[in-house]
């Protein structure tokens, strides 16, 4: 039997696993989606803020750099992205949603709303307000011990 602190992670992996897969469906069924629920994390980070470098998508999407490069890949294959290089950094890749990127939006708009409509059944306003309170002061903790084993000497 698990204890109070292991159920909390063990729900939300489940609840994750049946997002995306609901996700993945609805996208499917929609027959407008050119992308999958694992490139909607790196798509949606860049409807908020277009464009972004590689290192600054890689924590917003929680996907390690080599799995962040392989998918910005396939998304620029896909015509989604363009990936430039940074003008003043040559270092830096700089990720630019095309045209068919940007009108991915609406299709993923929809699907989300269709899904948290799913996600929050049952649940009234005032309850949703406290559930997602708690998940921020739970993301908020876990980035800040993140941050801590990362500052930590190997």
């Amino acid at each position: 039997m698990m204890n109070t602190y292991e159920i909390g992670g063990y729900l939300v992996s489940k609840i994750q696993h049946y997002n995306g897969r609901l996700f993945n469906r609805y996208l499917t069924e929609d027959g407008r989606a050119v992308y999958n629920a694992e490139q909607g994390k790196i798509l949606s980070a860049l409807w908020e803020q277009n464009p972004q470098t590689v290192s600054m998508l890689a924590p917003k999407t929680g996907l390690a750099k080599s799995s962040l490069t392989l998918m910005l890949k396939k998304l620029e294959q896909q015509g989604l992205i363009t990936l430039e290089q940074d003008e003043s950094d040559k270092r830096k890749r700089i990720v630019v949603l095309t045209t068919l990127g940007k009108n991915q939006q609406l299709i993923g708009d929809e699907v989300s709303e269709k899904l948290g409509r799913i996600f929050y059944q049952g649940f009234s306003e005032t309850e949703i307000a406290a559930f997602e309170a708690y998940l921020k002061r739970i993301e908020t903790n876990l980035v800040a011990a993140s941050r801590k084993e990362e500052e930590k000497p190997k």
